[in-house]
């Protein structure tokens, strides 16, 4: 199971407000190094590190986010057969093992199929790099997120917002149907960023059993 965490980089490391008070020097000491490490041009990294505000838990299902992930790939070569359920690994589907073979170079869907952090700043690159756990995570923008989600669904689903309401509870069971599981993932991933973006948050994917 996949959930996608929006708050203080601290806590959504699974801190306690405690532990997340002890450890706000090094987050800003993360933030400085992962900034001096960027492109030049890149925009200022500043979200809300406030130990004492709550994160919020998205439940994206056992393969809500991998579905969702592998539909976009799938979007963008209509010459190819979407499959019918989702694998076990996306490792073994070859659309996806081809783009991230090429890092994704070429998908309008890069934040989205390459990154599992996100930060509330508009940039056009995703970078990979540890993060205050030392956990190499590929990072993106929390803002390109959001638009790339929207374009994925004006190209495909073109769902409403009372449907994609609804789709927050579809089923994303362990090889299940594809399309049920991508709709929740987009759905629900959806949410968290919006949530995240008025917050001014981070939004951070993780396994559930990762979670304390």
């Amino acid at each position: 199971m996949a959930l996608a965490i929006a708050g203080p980089l601290s806590r959504c490391l699974g801190a306690d407000r405690d532990a997340a008070a002890r450890q706000l020097q090094g987050i800003e000491l993360w933030r400085k190094d992962l900034a001096t490490g960027l492109p030049k041009g890149a925009p200022e990294l500043s979200w809300v590190e406030d130990p004492a505000v709550e994160p919020r838990v998205f439940d994206l299902g056992a393969s809500g986010f991998m579905a969702l992930r592998l539909f976009a790939t799938y979007a963008e070569r209509t010459d190819l057969e979407l499959p019918d359920t989702v694998p076990a690994l996306l490792e073994l589907d070859k659309a996806w093992r081809k783009a991230a073979d090429e890092k994704f170079a070429r998908s309008r869907f890069g934040h989205l199929v390459a990154a599992e952090c996100w930060l509330p700043a508009e940039f056009e690159f995703t970078v990979r790099a540890p993060l205050p756990d030392g956990t190499a995570t590929d990072i993106g923008s929390l803002v390109l997120l959001q638009d790339q989600l929207k374009r994925l669904n004006e190209a495909t689903f073109q769902a409403t917002a009372r449907e994609l309401g609804d789709w927050q509870a579809l089923p994303a069971p362990p090889g299940g149907d594809l399309l049920d599981a991508a709709r929740r993932g987009l759905a629900v991933l959806g949410a968290a960023a919006a949530w995240a973006l008025a917050g001014r948050s981070v939004l951070l994917l993780k396994p559930a059993a990762t979670l304390d």
